[in-house]
């Protein structure tokens, strides 16, 4: 899998160039860790089970849980709750009834309970801050952002070294919320404390500065998406969009390129893609190859279009072969004589005056050049019967070609200039 960079001329599109460097723009710039890396909760004041009937229940109820008997489980608990008067065994037990709600699908009921196992105080500090967490996705699962997002905020002011994937879901609930500004820095920083959700936090980044307008940062994104997902050809398209929208066609056609080369540029599309790049970036040959490949692989329909456009470029590309077996296929479309004008052109310009002259006789014959093309068609095949030393053929070609307004004055100078060579050539003749 190429990677990287790839060069073609003086044009190359360069990936992650930082080992380990995190995409940085203008909105990431400023992330900071929303919690202490270090610490200690304060356990001190959180009170034990003193009644042993109590605890004996708790272990049944959570065995009960264990064993998604939730009947059987919420029971002994609610007996518990109304007839206990162990504070540390209500609280738990409030607590593990939540949990059993939660399992069931019963939010809201679970939403109940969790809230009052924290105002019991017993839980514990540390508790309490992973039962925000838990009401936050509780409330997500519920399309409830706006309180989900209540409870994140709660959660990240007491938290201690919070997983990686609490800033995920923070991202996610921002991003839910149409909250894009505020997502960007949890999900920054989801894949700084290493999050092994990559590819949906760096989608989820790549969207957000999309919809923010910033193109510059969305096109960081994306370069770091394609260094990181090289075979997936969603992130090349994604890139390559937003390259499109900046007008950087250099760095378009070397991320096209590069989807090529490892195989991802494979449609009718981005055939016709690549080879317009490469056209537009003064590349023609490629322009040309890219175009033919495919074709000759079927994934390109080809049509009298095509064949002109393959032949053009290799015309420009100065690949007289290639261009003429692209103008003779190109041909095969239509009864008219222009693309045998064009090859003939080819054929004058590479000095083969006799296979220019035979297509410059083809052309005519066909007909239906474009305006001006027959004239020339003459003129040219009485300059290159000329040049093969037949002057008499040339002047013939060249009285065809005074007929023409747009070629008649350089058909009746040319005409001069042989009778001229020609008149010089006999007094030579006649004074040796």
């Amino acid at each position: 899998m190429t990677k990287i960079s790839y060069i073609v001329g003086v044009i190359s599109l360069a990936f992650g160039s930082v080992a380990n460097a995190l995409p940085e723009t203008k909105y990431t710039s400023s992330c900071r860790l929303l919690a202490p890396k270090e610490g200690e909760y304060d356990e001190e004041k959180v009170p034990t089970i003193t009644s042993e009937s109590a605890y004996k229940k708790i272990t049944a109820a959570n065995e009960a849980y264990a064993d998604a008997k939730y009947a059987e489980s919420i029971a002994i608990l609610q007996e518990l709750i109304a007839n206990s008067g162990d504070k540390a065994a209500v609280g738990r037990a409030i607590y593990l009834l939540g949990l059993n709600y939660r399992e069931q699908s019963q939010y809201a009921a679970a939403k109940r309970e969790f809230i009052r196992a924290m105002e019991t105080g017993v839980l514990g500090k540390q508790n309490e801050v992973n039962l925000r967490l838990g009401l936050a996705q509780i409330d997500a699962s519920q399309d409830n952002y706006d309180a989900a997002l209540r409870w994140m905020k709660e959660y990240f002011e007491e938290v201690i070294n919070p997983p990686a994937t609490s800033y995920a879901t923070y991202a996610s609930l921002f991003y839910q919320n149409q909250d894009f500004r505020s997502a960007i820095c949890p999900a920054y920083l989801a894949i700084k404390e290493g999050s092994k959700s990559t590819k949906p936090l760096y989608s989820m980044l790549f969207a957000a500065h999309i919809e923010l307008k910033d193109l510059a940062g969305a096109e960081v994104i994306g370069r770091e998406m394609v260094e990181l997902f090289p075979a997936e050809k969603s992130m090349y398209n994604n890139l390559f969009a937003v390259l499109s929208q900046r007008g950087k066609s250099a760095d378009m056609l070397a991320l096209a390129e590069l989807a090529y080369m490892n195989g991802m540029w494979d449609s009718e599309t981005n055939y016709k893609q690549l080879s317009a790049l490469y056209s537009n970036n003064q590349v023609p040959l490629l322009a040309a190859d890219r175009l033919e490949e495919g074709v000759n692989k079927g994934i390109v329909e080809a049509d009298e279009d095509i064949w002109r456009n393959i032949a053009n470029s290799y015309k420009y590309a100065k690949a007289s072969a290639k261009a003429i077996n692209a103008y003779k296929k190109a041909s095969s479309f239509t009864s008219s004589g222009k693309y045998d004008y064009e090859i003939a052109t080819i054929y004058f310009d590479d000095e083969e005056y006799a296979k220019a002259i035979e297509s410059f006789r083809t052309a005519i014959r066909k007909g239906n050049l474009r305006d001006g093309d027959a004239g020339y068609a003459y003129l040219q095949m009485g300059v290159a019967h000329q040049r093969m030393g037949q002057p008499d053929q040339a002047i013939a070609a060249l009285e065809r070609a005074k007929n023409y307004k747009n070629v008649s004055k350089n058909a009746n100078a040319y005409i001069s200039y042989i009778q001229q060579i020609e008149s010089m050539k006999k007094e030579l003749a006649l004074n040796d």
